[in-house]
């Protein structure tokens, strides 16, 4: 399993009792062969669903598109060290970052140098993923030793069982473990990883499965869960292989859909979860648990490069001002509530973002007006809400004179007539009645994830964005009559 944090383990002092080195390396289980892995099943159809679409808007090596890949290569980079404990994030703070906002250095600035150096490191490390990713270089144990020096290139020590107690060494960066790293679980029990001298040989083993024609010809899906599972169980180093292994993954991903692995710090707790689940020898809850985060990066993506192509806010609020200046798988009563927790957090993102637009629009009213009324939806694919109204938005926006206009944009919500996992709920923009946001029912339930509130604030950018240019146009054409 990943790193365990010290919650999770016996007392230091119980800890250096009760591990036996010898037993716990005889107790060594070692990881599965790809062939044993690959017998898990990954959902291809919702894989391709969302990749599809990702691969539609062009070339690798757009600008847009590599500026898109930017924001969820960051927000993997960021979260990875906080999964580990080794500091603590938010969602505003991962969105500062991984979205280079103004304020973004500010933000890692206040929580101490010590976090700097460790978020820099690890965004060092995945741009020497990313690197290899674009390359048909193959994976080798140099460069999984190098990736390790670079994402702990921030951390000088760690914490080790010793036969006299606790102690802080140095973290011996790119060299394989000198010490057992076996652990002691809060139940009591040895969690024991590769012996010092097994741990080579497994490391070679592995390399050796990514080069085997069966593991090349597979989904990256279960490519990145079978890199990821099988160097947590050597746990070949003295400290850092969850985030090692969390980035090595990102490789398959990359190659395959131009994505990373999207783990964030609120999928901490099933992430354990499922990894446990696989030292059992049930392999699917962690090959599922991929998938998921796979489609998040998926998504985060499509929405950045939405947004890339929305007029900005700030551009079209300065050119405004210029012209005064001059002149099935679930039921409908959850398909609802989900579609009701969709609509509550596009609201409040709404109410946010309008917020900060007033304070600069000096010459623009603004109002929204939410209704529960019916209205009509085209495709008999999606439906309102059954329960609770339907839910629409209708934002208004009007200049003053002498440039004066005024703008009317909808928002609605359609859900999936026969929900399953594949389908999406969906907030349309009207008139255009383009589709502004999409989301998937495992994002919803049992809660919103992270994900998915930094994807709706690009997408609110995107919808001001676009109202804000309208209302420009019509305001510059009638400022010239």
């Amino acid at each position: 399993m990943a790193d365990v944090e010290p919650e999770d383990r016996a007392s230091e002092k119980d800890a250096v009792l009760a591990i036996d080195v010898k037993q716990s390396d005889a107790d060594y289980r070692q990881f599965p062969t790809f062939v044993e892995w690959s017998r898990a099943i990954v959902d291809t159809e919702r894989w391709n669903h969302h990749t599809t679409r990702l691969r539609e808007h062009g070339e690798p090596t757009t600008t847009k598109l590599r500026q898109a890949q930017e924001v969820a290569k960051r927000a993997a980079a960021v979260d990875t060290g906080a999964i580990e404990g080794l500091y603590e994030v938010n969602r505003g703070f991962t969105f500062t970052v991984a979205t280079q906002a103004a304020m973004w250095e500010a933000a890692i600035d206040e929580k101490g140098r010590g976090v700097r150096i460790l978020i820099e490191s690890q965004l060092g490390a995945y741009d020497y993923v990313l690197d290899l990713a674009t390359q048909a270089t193959p994976i080798t144990e140099a460069w999984i030793r190098e990736l390790h020096a670079k994402i702990c290139a921030g951390q000088d020590t760690y914490s080790v069982q010793t036969e006299v107690g606790p102690q802080t060494q140095r973290l011996p960066k790119g060299e394989y473990k000198h010490l057992p790293n076996h652990v002691l679980n809060v139940d009591g029990k040895v969690h024991s990883y590769a012996p010092v001298d097994l741990t080579p040989a497994e490391m070679h083993r592995l390399v050796s499965e990514f080069q085997a024609e069966e593991f090349l010809q597979s989904h990256p899906v279960l490519q990145a869960s079978y890199a990821h599972y099988a160097l947590t169980v050597i746990h070949p180093f003295a400290d850092g292989n969850g985030r090692v292994a969390r980035a090595l993954s990102s490789i398959f991903t990359y190659r395959s859909d131009r994505i990373p692995l999207l783990v964030l710090v609120d999928n901490r707790a099933e992430y354990f979860f499922v990894l446990q689940a696989a030292d059992t020898g049930n392999f699917q809850p962690f090959v599922d648990f991929v998938l998921e985060r796979g489609l998040d990066a998926a998504q985060l993506v499509e929405q950045c490069l939405y947004a890339a192509e929305s007029p900005q806010v700030s551009a079209t609020l300065s050119a405004l001002k210029r012209l005064y200046n001059v002149r099935g798988e679930y039921s409908n009563a959850e398909v609802d509530a989900a579609g009701h927790s969709l609509f509550a957090a596009f609201q409040q993102e709404v109410n946010l973002q309008m917020g900060e637009y007033r304070q600069d629009a000096d010459q623009v009213r603004i109002e929204l007006i939410w209704f529960n009324t019916g209205y009509s939806i085209e495709k008999l694919t999606h439906r309102a809400p059954l329960t609770g109204g339907g839910r629409g938005l209708q934002v208004q926006m009007e200049s003053t004179p002498p440039a004066q206009a005024s703008v009317l944009h909808n928002f609605t919500l359609e859900l999936p007539v026969d929900a399953g996992r594949e389908d999406d709920l969906i907030i349309r923009q009207s008139p255009s009645r383009e589709a502004l946001f999409r989301a998937r029912m495992t994002e919803l339930t049992p809660e919103t994830t992270a994900s998915l509130r930094m994807r709706l604030s690009i997408a609110v950018q995107r919808a001001f964005g676009q109202i804000f240019d309208e209302l420009y146009k019509l305001a510059a054409r009638n400022a010239q009559q």
